[in-house]
């Protein structure tokens, strides 16, 4: 494509060389140049991509676009026939030129995205699962990975990637006859532009609890970021918020798209008026517009009412009828490390779960209480959860005194070190905990403490494993090794070599 189509509607504050000349392809990383590229030099957290503009010419970059001037002099440009365009925001004009490279696939696709603290994933095979029950073909993006209806297509490095590689994604699943698109949008992603310019036809918003404040520094912040979704959404669109959370309706005070709320409260468009939880599933009954539809899942815990109604919520509002969404939130079984249940043949139940967060964590742990309650057979609730290094230390008390509160038996164990020591990532863990030896033990290595575990669990037991969830790796220092907590649970019961 032609460096001056390329930059169509983006803003350029200068120019230095040609624009009347062929691009082959688009690079933010200097190692994936190749002649004739676009290199945009991105400024990330860590790494700034201006200090390699050297290399991508090198490399046979015919362009850069950089948003400091500073790094490289024109004369350098000039001497080497690389066109150098200055851009407000670089990460803003990937977005806008990856979508023209790729000719705009957004365009010919319905997208949903969501956001919150908990509950994305959840929500994206939920809507995925009522656009395929009316025949649409499907992308999915986020935490798990990406899919194009059941087929996988791509391991999530991010959550929500990069703008050229979302773009890159979307065009190769409309060339593969995909109609609609869902996915998780992260705070860092709306921070960083990464789906600047899209234009979704619906947005949902699940709650917001404290996460990721290594990284925005306060929840207001964190709060902003996720506003960024709303506010971005287009007359015609619509805006489904959890009305229950504190956040919902401060969420959506700026947007230009039709509100929708969801929830308990009686003033919600879609609101739950009747809920029953067992350990076999969800059942509500959600009022709307004068009539009542009942939806019946095998989903467990009341944090799942919350997720099919937002689901239930955005599919009527795009058009869906309520009998076909119904029926296809009632199609998931289960999503992988979303209150996954492991039956261990030997009477007691084990939950795998991704809860990370404290609200994420008190979610899990109530919805096993209730089934415990629900089954009153004198089970106990075993937890083993650690919390992950190099992220916010402020959550680790949080969460040890919330698992003291509702588990029998907690084992503070290690999840992703990272840099960090993890017996001292346990300690301020149990700084947070009050109570003696017998109801908590430390054992950081997480293949012993869950094989503990199932040493400890009996009958009507329910032994949760909390903060891994889908993840099948553990990151030590710069490594990442496999670890999966469903296959260690096997190989604990003997199910599994």
């Amino acid at each position: 494509m032609i460096l001056s189509e390329l930059i169509r509607n983006v803003s350029v504050g200068e120019v230095i060389g040609d624009l009347n000349i062929d691009i082959t392809g688009i690079a933010y990383d200097s190692r994936k140049v190749r002649d004739g590229s676009l290199f945009v030099a991105l400024k990330g957290a860590q790494i700034d991509g201006h200090r390699f503009i050297v290399d991508a010419i090198g490399s046979g970059a015919s362009a850069v676009a950089v948003e400091d001037n500073s790094i490289v002099n024109d004369d350098y440009f000039l001497s080497h026939h690389t066109t150098k365009l200055l851009v407000p925001s670089t990460r803003r004009a990937l977005a806008l030129i990856s979508a023209n490279f790729f000719y705009h696939p957004a365009d010919r696709l319905k997208i949903v995205g969501i956001t919150g603290t908990n509950g994305k994933t959840t929500s994206t095979y939920l809507i995925k699962s009522v656009f395929q029950k009316a025949d649409e073909k499907v992308l999915l993006v986020g935490t798990i990975g990406y899919m194009l209806n059941d087929e996988a297509i791509g391991e999530a490095t991010n959550t929500t990637p990069e703008s050229l590689d979302l773009q890159s994604m979307m065009a190769a699943s409309a060339a593969r006859g995909a109609t609609c698109a869902v996915m998780e949008v992260s705070s860092h992603s709306l921070v960083m532009d990464r789906v600047y310019g899209i234009p979704y036809k619906a947005a949902l918003f699940t709650n917001l609890t404290q996460d990721h404040l290594d990284f925005h520094g306060t929840m207001e912040n964190y709060f902003e970021a996720k506003k960024i979704l709303f506010d971005m959404l287009a007359p015609g669109s619509h805006a489904v918020v959890n009305i229950d959370d504190p956040y919902g309706e401060r969420i959506v005070a700026d947007t230009k798209a039709k509100k929708v709320f969801y929830g308990f409260d009686p003033r919600a468009d879609f609101c739950i008026t009747e809920s029953s939880f067992s350990v076999t599933g969800t059942s509500i009954t959600i009022g709307h517009n004068g009539q009542e539809f009942a939806i019946d899942s095998r989903l467990v815990g009341k944090f799942n009412a919350y997720n099919l109604a937002g689901a239930f919520a955005v599919a009527v509002s795009l058009g869906y009828s309520p009998s076909l969404s119904a029926k296809a939130l009632a199609d998931v079984d289960s999503v992988k490390g979303r209150f996954e249940r492991i039956d261990s043949g030997k009477g007691f139940l084990v939950v795998v779960d991704y809860a990370h967060t404290p609200d994420s964590l008190q979610k899990t742990l109530q919805s096993a209480r209730e089934i415990l309650s629900s089954a009153n057979e004198g089970g106990r609730l075993i937890t083993v959860f650690g919390c992950g290094g190099n992220r916010d230390r402020t959550k680790r008390p949080k969460m040890g005194r919330i698992s003291e509160e509702l588990s029998d038996l907690t084992i503070v164990t290690s999840d992703n070190p990272r840099f960090e020591d993890p017996e001292a990532i346990a300690d301020e863990i149990m700084s947070g905990m009050t109570g003696g030896s017998d109801r908590i033990m430390k054992i950081v290595d997480r293949r012993e403490a869950i094989h503990e575990s199932m040493k400890l669990a009996q009958r009507n037991d329910i032994v949760v494993l909390a903060g891994k969830g889908h993840e099948d790796y553990q990151i030590i220092r710069e490594r990442k090794i496999h670890f999966d907590d469903r296959e260690e649970v096997e190989k604990a019961l003997g199910l599994r070599d």
